[in-house]
């Protein structure tokens, strides 16, 4: 019976040590969800004083649609942001701030992103274009626009301009994903799908304790002034994941192979510029500046000088294989494009804002 007391008595104390446990736990995370709230209430006036909140409905949720620039211009400029690129506003106003005078931007944040409502909807390539295209009806924006998408955005926009192609005016693709080739249509990719950590990552980002591990200046540390740095972080700290971008995860490859079997080539003048390296100077300047993110967010760079120490014409031709086999196919199926290389960043809107910005006077000069 003694024996007994005492197994008893520890499992009882280990029952009091996990219920305190628990209730410590539950404490750090209603601070943490408190001072997230507190935070984003904040930023929020913040933006909103700053010009960068307009809410729209789409019907079940608000987008955020952010109007800048020339108001009494004939287009505008639709700019779409990648595959979890959460800041785009912000982050592209170092190209954006060169053209403003004359042409007129919107800035779109589709659900989940930036200043938008995250959403549970699944995020097919037909729900997004419509969202978008809802969103600019209801801000008041009218068709044809000229539509600016940086990497993954670009899938939606090829869908965009394929199944609506009256909307569209003109293209100007960012670095896009490449689809229809191996690369990004083929089997190796119809398996990704969203995991637990990103799952875990939304949960951590909806209670705030995202807040332990973001560190915002891997984002910001080339935007052009301080404030833009300020407004960047204050939008990554209130989005850092989303439920619906678990949903492009989950519907990436589906969403590829639509806009892929919807592709024809048509005569919408099309812009890409293609942030690729085809020489070992570019290839190492390249680096060199990868490099200095990875430093920044504090990660090993030994990998990569490495490789940067291994460059040679091999890796040039591999570069300019992969442009044969996979952009050059994609441009072909598009039809009606100006191709120009920026080697750099593939947020090359970032790292060299003015050569962007002059290549899209030049490209929007020639548009009737």
């Amino acid at each position: 019976m003694k024996g007994q007391s005492k197994v008893g008595k520890v499992f009882k104390t280990i029952g009091i040590v996990f219920l305190i446990l628990i209730i410590l736990l539950v404490l750090v995370i209603g601070v943490f969800f408190v001072i997230d709230k507190v935070d984003d209430a904040k930023s929020w006036d913040e933006l909103k004083e700053a010009g960068y909140v307009n809410l729209v409905s789409v019907g079940s949720h608000n987008l955020n649609v952010c109007v800048k620039g020339n108001a009494d211009a004939q287009y505008t400029i639709v700019s779409i942001a990648g595959l979890n690129s959460m800041a785009n506003v912000v982050e592209m106003e170092p190209v954006a701030d060169q053209l403003k005078d004359k042409y007129r931007f919107a800035f779109v944040d589709r659900s989940g992103y930036g200043l938008s409502d995250d959403t549970h909807e699944e995020q097919t390539v037909e729900q997004v274009v419509s969202d978008y295209r809802t969103a600019l009806t209801n801000a008041g924006l009218k068709a044809p626009y000229i539509l600016m998408p940086h990497s993954y955005g670009g899938v939606y926009v090829s869908y965009w301009q394929a199944t609506y192609p009256d909307e569209v005016k003109a293209i100007m693709y960012l670095d896009p994903t490449q689809i229809g080739d191996a690369y990004s249509y083929g089997e190796e990719m119809s398996g990704r799908h969203a995991d637990l950590f990103m799952y875990a990552e939304v949960v951590c980002s909806k209670i705030g304790l995202d807040r332990l591990i973001f560190k915002p200046e891997q984002y910001t540390f080339n935007l052009k002034t301080q404030e833009q740095k300020d407004y960047a972080t204050m939008i990554w700290r209130r989005c850092p994941m989303s439920w619906a971008v678990c949903s492009e995860e989950n519907n990436y490859f589906d969403n590829v192979k639509k806009t892929y079997d919807k592709l024809v080539p048509n005569d919408i003048p099309k812009l890409y510029i293609d942030t690729r390296s085809y020489t070992i100077e570019d290839i190492r300047a390249s680096m060199q500046y990868e490099k200095e993110i990875m430093k920044i967010a504090g990660e090993d760079t030994s990998d990569l000088e490495a490789m940067e120490s291994m460059v040679d014409q091999r890796l040039v031709d591999g570069e300019k294989k992969f442009y044969e086999n996979h952009i050059k196919t994609y441009i072909d199926k598009l039809g009606n494009v100006t191709y120009v290389n920026i080697p750099g960043d593939h947020s090359i809107f970032k790292h060299k804002p003015d050569e962007v910005a002059k290549t899209l006077k030049d490209f929007l000069g020639k548009i009737k």
